[in-house]
């Protein structure tokens, strides 16, 4: 079932790709293997057609090289479901800061203690750019 759903995705990637936009984030030097180009809209609009999946979630954010399942994982993991080990894991493998700011945005804002994950989190070298997120998140 997560593989025929991971297939859909990627068919959706595949579909909505911009080539345009993949070549700027390649010039700026974005670490992924695969690129869509797909805007934040257009993958808030594929989540829509999705039911929210910690499996789900999870599976897309071990998709390391593909820039668009790291985003779309941030949309589909429930923040109940997230635990403060599971947060700081995710946060520790952040390659952009535009998953940090995601992961702090669409998840980590919303965990009932979303201030202690960020002080967890400033203790934790490797979880910075996602700390960092988060504080500018949790102020506004």
């Amino acid at each position: 079932m997560l593989q025929e759903g991971m297939q859909e995705i990627k068919r959706q990637f595949f579909t909505y790709r911009n080539g345009m936009l993949a070549d700027t984030l390649r010039s700026y030097g974005y670490p992924y293997k695969v690129i869509f180009g797909l805007e934040l809209p257009r993958i808030a609009d594929i989540a829509r057609g999705l039911s929210p999946s910690a499996d789900l979630a999870e599976q897309l954010w071990e998709d390391r090289e593909v820039r668009e399942s790291r985003l779309l994982a941030t949309y589909l993991y429930p923040a109940s479901e997230m635990t403060e080990e599971r947060a700081e894991a995710m946060a520790s493998d952040v390659r952009t800061q535009e998953e940090a700011d995601m992961l702090a945005f669409r998840i980590f804002k919303r965990m009932d203690h979303a201030a202690d994950l960020l002080e967890r989190l400033r203790k934790n070298p490797a979880c910075r750019r996602a700390a960092d997120a988060l504080a500018a998140h949790l102020e506004r």
